[in-house]
């Protein structure tokens, strides 16, 4: 399983590389309305779920019990400016983060694979295990991915402010 996930991590990520890495500034800065983010600010909410993540998969692996700080994406989108980044440096970052990603979930002992960590998710406490968590963080890069291609056709389509 966690083989398969981190071809498919690499494969996906690869691709959306090959396809966007050349977008302009003009484009990925652009904010088509309040409540939308920007193409640049998508990616740079995957590179803070990849960053939250990876602290996740190595202590997943060590600690005894799990205790993750809370992630709040606005907070987060706001601290570090996305926009004011270059886009390629911005993909590029994402991409090279996540072959390191890919190569902890190849290393992850099989025995962990199991150990479950009580989460509050929106509002409620649930259970995760670790293979859960693998399986949910590609998910949840394949649907932002599905994000960007949806707001750079708004954008292209001149759906703007």
């Amino acid at each position: 399983m966690k083989n398969e996930i981190a071809k498919e991590l690499l494969k996906n990520v690869e691709e959306f590389y090959q396809k966007y890495n050349k977008l302009d500034e003009e484009t990925t800065t652009l904010i088509i309305s309040e409540n939308k983010w920007s193409l640049k600010q998508i990616v740079g909410h995957l590179i803070d779920s990849t960053s939250n993540n990876h602290q996740r998969f190595i202590r997943f692996q060590i600690d005894k019990s799990l205790n993750f700080p809370d992630y709040n994406r606005d907070e987060w989108l706001n601290i570090v400016d996305y926009n004011k980044i270059c886009f390629f440096e911005l993909v590029s970052l994402f991409k090279y983060f996540n072959i390191l990603i890919s190569k902890i979930i190849e290393n992850i002992d099989e025995k962990s694979l199991g150990k479950k960590w009580e989460i509050n998710w929106s509002d409620s406490r649930k259970s995760i295990t670790f293979s859960g968590l693998i399986e949910h963080y590609l998910a949840h890069i394949k649907e932002h991915f599905k994000h960007f291609e949806d707001r750079l056709t708004e954008i292209k389509n001149g759906n703007c402010i």
